[in-house]
């Protein structure tokens, strides 16, 4: 059984090494028995989104994402209906807020998004938030971590991803943060997500891989993933106690 990811905007929504939430993707799901095969693409022109099992954006600058999302509206409708569909996607940093009904850059330029979600994201030019990031997910035990970069506010999310317990949520003073759409999933943490966090990476594997016939999930030890991740957890509890 070969699986197809597309990891899009490869190269212009690239920051912070985000592309490894793909490489560990991709070593996770051989490790459960799958072929691989991930596609790279800088644009949506020749991409068939219904073609794939799992869809990536990652992070890029403010002007980046406004030339990833200027291309992915040029194909709104397909985006739209493979998200419908039950397509898992996962969109971090600034992609995230291409979900939305508009993105508004510091100047007040208003730009279309993709609409999937009817939550809105201002920017702010003048201010930047930026934090180690602790948070927990209704459906997944224990708590995750990551970093939070970012100059925006997004408002108006119906169904938040994460609970937030150390780090900025999607506007100040709200403790929510991302968004989920069917099986689409938007967060600004980065770090990247799922390096840092083997069992949301779990998690992942398990729903792009659940109407396979005969799929159970091999269990791994992944001793030093998982020690990383407890180790990054155990020192940012002990800096938010000192706090």
């Amino acid at each position: 059984m070969t699986l197809k990811i597309l990891h899009l905007y490869n190269d212009l929504m690239n920051l912070y090494g985000e592309y490894a939430n793909i490489s560990i993707l991709e070593r996770r799901l051989r490790e459960q028995g799958f072929e691989v095969e991930v596609v790279k693409a800088d644009s949506c022109a020749d991409i068939s989104f219904s073609d794939f099992d799992f869809i990536y954006i990652g992070s890029g600058t403010e002007s980046a994402q406004k030339r990833a999302l200027e291309d992915i509206m040029t194909k709104r409708d397909e985006f739209a209906a493979a998200a419908e569909s039950g397509t898992v996607m996962l969109l971090t940093g600034n992609a995230f807020e291409m979900l939305g009904s508009s993105v508004t850059d510091g100047s007040g330029k208003s730009f279309n998004a993709l609409g999937l979600c009817g939550f809105e994201t201002t920017e702010n030019s003048e201010r930047r938030i930026t934090g180690d990031a602790i948070c927990t997910c209704r459906f997944v035990a224990g708590e995750l971590v990551g970093f939070i970069n970012k100059c925006s506010e997004t408002k108006g999310v119906d169904e938040p991803l994460f609970t937030m317990i150390m780090g900025a949520g999607n506007s100040i003073n709200d403790k929510n943060e991302g968004c989920r759409f069917k099986n689409v999933f938007g967060t600004h943490l980065i770090g990247p997500l799922l390096v840092k966090n083997p069992h949301f990476t779990k998690y992942m594997v398990e729903l792009i891989a659940r109407n396979i016939e005969g799929f159970s999930y091999k269990a791994s030890a992944l001793a030093y993933e998982r020690g990383a991740y407890e180790v990054t957890l155990r020192e940012l509890k002990k800096r938010l106690a000192q706090a």
